[in-house]
């Protein structure tokens, strides 16, 4: 089952295709798991009868010293599918945690303990599709618990980023600031040119042998 994440590597490009836009987020190289595919073939391999299936993050990437989930919202982001981004995170992590892998450390990959000191999650969302459907209940409940008003704009949103960036903190959306420190060490949500900015272009300098 280690074999599985690694057979099914393709460009984070591919991972952010939208089918109902036909469009993808980001146009980078850099070679991830596409974890949809891990996803489908462990249904079949291990819970054939399984109903309802799980659901899954799109992307997995192992870097030298962290590990990434990631996940592309194109679309608009209602109550209902703000909930499936909580359940594809927990399907996701037991998923993963079944399969037996060890990171690029020797470290087994088989734990919350292992996933709060060693790996990030990251939603990447469109924003302006973000602010067409304004924050979800999950995002206001989220912005409360780190004391931000409810009241949302590009330009409050864009107020808030740099104020938190200031502290050292970031503004988490959709109620994902519930699993920092919890399930993951960090978690992010950025638009598609933050993503890129502190993300991509970062891992392509610390680790251009992942890039094709």
């Amino acid at each position: 089952m280690q074999a599985i994440i690694e057979e099914e590597k393709d460009s984070l490009q591919q991972a952010s295709y939208d089918q109902d836009h036909d469009e993808y987020m980001v146009d980078s190289q850099l070679q991830v798991c596409i974890f949809d595919r891990v996803k489908d073939w462990y249904v079949g391999a291990k819970i054939p009868n399984v109903n309802p299936l799980p659901k899954s993050n799109d992307a997995l990437f192992f870097g030298n010293e962290e590990s990434f989930f990631i996940e592309f919202k194109n679309g608009k982001i209602d109550n209902a599918e703000n909930f499936n981004l909580y359940k594809k995170i927990y399907d996701s992590l037991l998923i993963l945690f079944d399969l037996d892998y060890s990171d690029p450390k020797g470290r087994k990959v088989n734990s919350i303990s292992y996933t709060r000191a060693n790996m990030n999650y990251i939603l990447v969302y469109n924003e302006g599709r973000y602010h067409q459907a304004g924050p979800t209940r999950q995002t206001r409940e989220g912005f409360e618990r780190q004391n931000i008003e409810k009241k949302d704009s590009i330009h409050r949103d864009k107020l808030y980023k740099k104020v938190r960036n200031l502290a050292n903190e970031e503004l988490i959306k959709f109620g994902l600031d519930q699993f920092d420190k919890y399930l993951f060490k960090n978690v992010y949500t950025f638009t598609a040119t933050e993503f890129q900015e502190k993300f991509v272009s970062k891992v392509e300098d610390v680790c251009p042998e992942n890039f094709k």
